[in-house]
Parts: C-alpha cells; structure tokens; sequence
C-alpha cells in the first residue's frame, strides 16, 4: 500500500481525490481536522468578528484603530 498526503478543504460533506488516483481505487481514509471548539458560535457578536477580520488587509490597514461602532449615543436634552 502506498500512503500520500493531501490537503483538502470540505464542500458540501465533500473532498476532492487527486487526479493521480486511479478510479475504482481501494483507498483507507484519515480525517484530521482542526479543533472546532475555536470557533464561533450561533450568536456570537457579529460586528466584533467582522472587526477582526484580517485578510486582504495591508499592514497599514491593520495599524488603524479599531472601530466598533459609536459605542453609548448621547441625545441633546
């Protein structure tokens, strides 16, 4: 049995077999994921991770400060 290592991300309960594999292959299957308790959950602040978001952005971009919003607004009397 040969082993190769191969990196896939899942779509749709899916991966995708290299092409170098012949169909009608036998193959043995290892799934190692990355630990899912990082992750956010249903109804975590959206505005905070939208804030956190950080690619595509220059180091210039991420020198900026953090803006979440107006915070507490104060109406005249």
């Amino acid at each position: 049995m040969k082993a190769i290592e191969v990196e896939a991300t899942v779509e749709h309960h899916t991966i995708r077999v290299p092409p170098s594999i012949p169909e009608g292959s036998r193959v043995r299957v290892l799934f190692l994921m990355e630990d899912v308790a990082g992750r956010p959950t249903e109804g975590a602040d959206l505005k905070r991770l939208l804030a956190g978001l950080t690619e595509g952005l220059t180091a210039e971009d991420l020198h900026r400060p953090r803006d979440l919003g107006r915070g507490d607004v104060e109406w005249p009397s």
